[in-house]
């Protein structure tokens, strides 16, 4: 099961530059700075690490911490 701390841990590994401490659990990616490239990036990278599918249609609902989260807790 996945925790904030953990998809602070893939932001922070995948998106150069960016503080992931700096974003709220409910803040949108998009708007607290990150772009669509670096969305689609923690993305992959939360599957790759941790083995959570999200599938297109399932993409903007997971577009902050909290959406991943509950997204992963909904695909159960």
């Amino acid at each position: 099961m996945l925790t904030e701390q953990n998809i602070r841990d893939v932001i922070s590994g995948t998106v150069e530059d960016f503080d992931a401490g700096s974003i709220g659990p409910s803040d949108d990616f998009l708007e607290a700075g990150l772009d669509s490239l670096d969305h689609a990036t923690i993305l992959l990278s939360i599957q790759e690490e941790y083995g959570l599918i999200i599938p297109d249609n399932a993409i903007d609902d997971c577009r902050s911490i909290e959406g991943i989260l509950a997204y992963e807790l909904k695909a159960g």
